[in-house]
């Protein structure tokens, strides 16, 4: 995969679309959106045939802009992140029918204030200017604060409590504290 990438970045390249000196950004971008999308697919694909699309696509939704944009845990190969991606799916759509709504606003109280504290976990290969960092804390704060809410108003409100929206966003915000904790952890471990 890496070789067929390398030659089409290859061709942007003499072709002037894009520096040379570039190339190995371009190259890791496209395989790490290739990577991405097929293990989307693979979630959508699965959560078709289980009755689960809306739940799977609420719940990817939440994940894809708090871990893009706050880091969290990173596998060290595609297939690495593949499973996990997918394994950590199966693992919410199992639990989310036992989760109360009591459980729910528990795990959405706790995650928050992680969120809040270590986001933007740092990552040795993504380098951020202090300015750029203090813009997607802010900018991660807002979004996991207006999930958090709205996941409490979800699951609250008798209107959509038996949808188990809420519950969805909730967990969602759980995962991503989780993945970043473990992140921050393994950082600090790593820079010792």
């Amino acid at each position: 995969m890496v070789t067929l990438l390398n030659k089409i970045v290859g061709r942007w390249s003499n072709s002037g679309l894009i520096d040379k000196s570039d190339e190995d950004i371009y190259v890791y971008g496209l395989d790490l959106l290739i990577f991405t999308i097929l293990n989307i697919v693979a979630i959508i694909i699965t959560s078709v045939f289980i009755n689960k699309l809306i739940e799977s696509i609420i719940l990817l939704a939440v994940i894809i802009p708090l871990q893009s944009y706050g880091g969290g845990y990173h596998a060290k190969t595609h297939l690495r992140c593949f499973l996990a991606m997918y394994i950590g799916w199966w693992v919410v759509i199992f639990i989310l029918p036992f989760i109360s709504p009591a459980v729910s606003f528990l795990m959405t109280i706790i995650s928050i204030p992680i969120i809040f504290t270590l986001a933007p976990v740092p990552h040795e290969n993504v380098k951020t200017s202090v300015e750029h960092r203090l813009k997607l804390r802010k900018l991660v704060r807002v979004i996991a604060l207006f999930i958090g809410l709205l996941s409490t108003f979800l699951t609250f409100s008798p209107s959509y409590s038996q949808l188990n929206f809420g519950t969805i966003l909730s967990l969602g915000i759980s995962v991503v504290s989780l993945s970043m904790f473990i992140a921050h952890i393994r950082y600090k471990v790593m820079h010792k």
